[in-house]
């Protein structure tokens, strides 16, 4: 039977007890609404920075766009038909709206995640030939698959059964999760590995100092990189498990709370991709004092645009450039390079520094 058919169900089935309801709507609306602030933002911050419209940034704008239509989209819907529920009403029509809009635009960010872990994962562990690992092309050649693949996928829900797709799901989440949980692991093992071979390069002077250095930039690259999988498994995880207990049925008051639980992931991305990137930060306190005083054209931008650039620069040199001292160390033979050569331009800076600021891969489906 398709999923199409097995949309229509009972009114004694989509009951939903009032105290759940009104938990679930307050939620989802909260979600919607800080959600869409969020996702705007970074569109709006890269949109009038120079200095953050790089490859790696283009996957973050593409993500924001697809949890946008979770926030706006998606969200608002499922409000309406948890409305409809609490009175013992099905909204058949809401709902298979529901869930076309949240097939897609979940899968879509998942996906996103997914290659934005990888591609961080090059630039820490490839610096030297990041540039010609992701090149322009290929980078447009996977934004492409991110949104044909989840459109495709979302036709099909509407098609084949439950059982098939519940299962699918799973397996390509959990394909996605693995890739999120191995990049970040060689993340860490990279930068724990360059930091060992600086501090083999001091002197006794210096030694101590290093060290500290070290652990504090180990404790920042590991407390993110926890944040990141702490939170996409807290949002997926249970959707996961109930689409795996029982395929066929994707209704009732656990589903609903777990599939709440899968879209909030999508208001939550902008703040743990974005936010916790210093050049970000800085670009949305300018973006807001612009606002302020009704200036936001792009003009004057540049100026902030470089000094922000300049500073982010700094700041990260010593998770992704990995130097010390101005003495860079070559992330692929370990040898020294001059002090005026970095490892990758200011411009990789600026996205490295996205590689431990967040970020998993295949079609979600919490509208499922």
């Amino acid at each position: 039977m398709s999923n199409f058919t097995s949309n229509t169900r009972a009114e004694s089935e989509c009951l939903l007890p009032l105290e759940h309801g009104i938990i679930l709507i307050i939620l989802n609306i909260i979600s919607s609404v800080f959600g869409s602030i969020g996702n705007l933002l970074v569109c709006a911050t890269i949109y009038t920075t120079t200095g953050l419209q790089t490859i790696s940034n283009y996957f973050l704008v593409s993500m924001a766009v697809a949890d946008l239509i979770v926030t706006v989209v998606a969200q608002p819907l499922l409000v309406g038909f948890l409305g409809a529920a609490i009175d013992g009403s099905c909204a058949n029509i809401v709902e298979l709206l529901f869930r076309l809009a949240a097939n897609i635009s979940c899968a879509v960010s998942v996906i996103h995640l997914c290659f934005i872990s990888v591609d961080r994962c090059l630039m820490v562990t490839k610096p030297h030939n990041f540039s010609r690992i992701m090149t322009k092309m290929r980078s447009r050649i996977l934004l492409l698959i991110s949104w044909v693949l989840p459109i495709i996928y979302a036709v099909l829900r509407l098609k084949v059964s439950k059982r098939a797709t519940s299962l699918f799901t799973v397996a390509m989440m959990a394909v996605c999760y693995m890739v999120i949980v191995i990049s970040y692991t060689l993340i860490i093992i990279q930068v724990r590995k360059q930091q060992n071979l600086m501090q083999s390069r001091q002197t006794a002077y210096s030694a101590g100092n290093s060290k500290r250095k070290r652990d504090q930039m180990e404790r920042r690259v590991a407390m993110t990189i926890g944040i990141v999988i702490i939170v996409f498994t807290i949002s997926w995880l249970p959707i996961l498990v109930l689409r795996s207990l029982n395929a066929d049925k994707n209704s009732g008051t656990a589903y609903n709370w777990a599939r709440t639980l899968a879209l909030c992931n999508s208001a939550m991305n902008p703040w743990i991709y974005c936010y916790r990137i210093p050049e970000f930060r800085a670009a949305y306190r300018r973006l807001f004092i612009l606002c302020r005083w009704g200036q936001v054209k792009g003009s004057g931008l540049g100026e902030a645009e470089t000094t922000m650039t300049s500073e982010s620069a700094t700041r990260n040199q010593d998770v992704h450039s990995f130097e010390h001292d101005n003495v860079p160390v070559d992330a692929g033979s370990g040898k020294n390079q001059h002090s005026s050569m970095k490892i990758v331009s200011v411009q990789p800076e600026c996205e490295q520094s996205q590689g431990l600021g967040g970020d998993s891969a295949t079609p979600g489906s919490a509208g499922d």
